[in-house]
């Protein structure tokens, strides 16, 4: 496995990141993303959201359900 060894700021920044980090090479390009880590809480929202996802239950767009309830716009 090749190993990087990363400067102090960077360390600092990287353990600071909340929302992922990206890796770029000098001229900007990506090279990786590391998506960020979730809490219980939102790694449990996330499963919840996949598996209404592969159901086979109706879907309505919020538009008609929003038309439906009389409103035309989301407050």
């Amino acid at each position: 496995m090749t190993e990087i060894i990363l400067t102090q700021d960077q360390s600092q920044q990287i353990a600071k990141a909340t929302d992922g980090v990206v890796f770029c090479n000098p001229s900007g390009q990506v090279i990786v993303r590391v998506p960020p880590v979730y809490t219980a809480e939102e790694a449990a929202i996330v499963a919840e959201a996949k598996r209404r996802l592969a159901s086979d239950q109706p879907r309505r767009a919020s538009v008609d359900v929003l038309a439906r309830l009389g409103r035309r716009e989301p407050r």
